[in-house]
């Protein structure tokens, strides 16, 4: 099996349908060499004189477009690769194509394209056609794609569009080459709209609809990878830096890392949590919790309870709130010694983090530098192993 050709990921995103050669050039699927010439000429001839044109009447594209996107859709349309990727993604109307599938199986197909490319207008434009919200529109897009990438009609479909192109930048792929593109290219949509911190929530309990489809489970959580990692890049960042002031003895400006920086960087992961699974949101609760439990007792342990005494119970109280389970007895313990001014008395006690956390993290940090010794030279790989272990210090601490 060849890998999916790369027009999936031209595609990907909230202007899959807008972008889609087809809704650019207004060219009907089966179209071929001299008609797609031609229409060509006219576009051309038309672009001279106006800014822009329509496209396809089901063109999601408010303003139309103009003569530089419509030039590149005709190049694009060269390559039968990125044509046929398209073609599974736009209406096949009532062209002949001459691959025998069932009235049925087209008339499935477009219901498919239809609802999915108004659920991505209606988050983009607000509603849907009739006032509609999106999140209805997703939840029957899904269903109707699950039918389709499940009928066996679809694939000899495809095979025979192989076929009939007849180009021999065709050779050697096979439908599935093809369509194993497609969930993750339908699914894509939602990962731009993860960037919208208001959002997730809704996107959450949208998504898990999606994934009830045998068909859209394996891709979903490939969709939500780079905002979830990036979130995690950062509490890492902001963890480290507290870190490395605990370390230090700089136990005031650890405080402060910990309210400015980690806090904030943790609501922003928490916020992700219906795309993350449960043990690894668990595991990152527990981290942050050890780090806020030890940087507090540190301030207390060194005899600034007092200066700090709101700082250190809010931050507590923060532990106290994402606690896994494991932890929540001995944070309560330490929080209610805290509010009482106990805790640099040996009232309260510090937390062990996990095995699996310590061993994650210098895990990390010893693959990035041999990564960064790779790409970007010995100082690189030796300042990110050395951060881990002061990450792993602070957790030990």
């Amino acid at each position: 099996m060849k890998e999916s050709p790369a027009r999936f990921a031209d595609l990907a995103g909230l202007r899959l349908y807008r972008r889609n050669i087809f809704a650019v050039t207004g060219l009907p699927v089966a179209a071929q060499g001299p008609a797609v010439r031609r229409h060509r000429q006219r576009l051309d001839a038309r672009l001279a004189v106006e800014e822009t044109w329509a496209g396809d009447a089901a063109a999601p594209a408010p303003g139309g477009y103009r003569r530089e996107e419509v030039r590149h859709a005709f190049e694009e349309f060269q390559d039968p690769r990125r044509r046929l990727v398209d073609e599974l993604l736009w209406f096949w109307r009532d062209a002949d194509l001459g691959c025998g599938c069932a009235p049925s199986t087209h008339r499935q197909h477009d219901e498919a394209v239809r609802l999915h490319s108004r659920a991505i207008e209606a988050e983009t434009a607000g509603t849907g056609p009739g006032g509609d919200g999106p999140d209805g529109l997703w939840t029957a897009a899904a269903t109707a794609w699950a039918s389709v990438l499940d009928n066996p009609d679809l694939r000899g479909h495809v095979a025979h569009r192989i076929t009939a192109l007849a180009d021999p930048r065709l050779d050697g792929y096979s439908p599935d080459d093809f369509l194993a593109g497609v969930p993750g290219l339908l699914l894509s949509p939602f990962g731009e709209l993860a960037d919208d911190r208001s959002a997730r929530p809704r996107l959450a309990k949208v998504s898990a609809g999606w994934s009830a489809h045998p068909v859209f489970a394996t891709p979903l959580p490939d969709v939500f990878e780079n905002t979830v990692e990036q979130s995690v890049d950062r509490l890492k960042d902001a963890l480290q830096t507290a870190g490395e002031r605990h370390q230090a003895g700089e136990h005031a400006d650890a405080l402060a890392a910990l309210e400015q920086r980690v806090l904030p960087a943790y609501t922003e992961f928490e916020s992700l949590k219906g795309f993350v699974s449960q043990s690894r949101s668990e595991e990152m609760a527990h981290t942050v919790t050890v780090a806020l439990n030890n940087v507090a007792l540190g301030v207390c342990e060194a005899g600034l309870q007092k200066p700090f005494r709101s700082e250190l119970i809010e931050v507590m109280e923060h532990a106290s709130r994402i606690a896994p389970r494991r932890d929540q007895a001995q944070i309560d313990q330490n929080l209610a010694a805290v509010r009482q001014g106990r805790a640099g008395a040996g009232a309260a006690q510090q937390l062990k983090p996990s095995e699996c956390a310590g061993c994650v993290v210098l895990l990390l940090a010893i693959i990035g530098g041999i990564v960064g010794g790779i790409t970007a030279g010995a100082p690189w790989a030796v300042g990110i192993i050395v951060g881990g272990f002061v990450l792993a210090g602070m957790f030990a601490s």
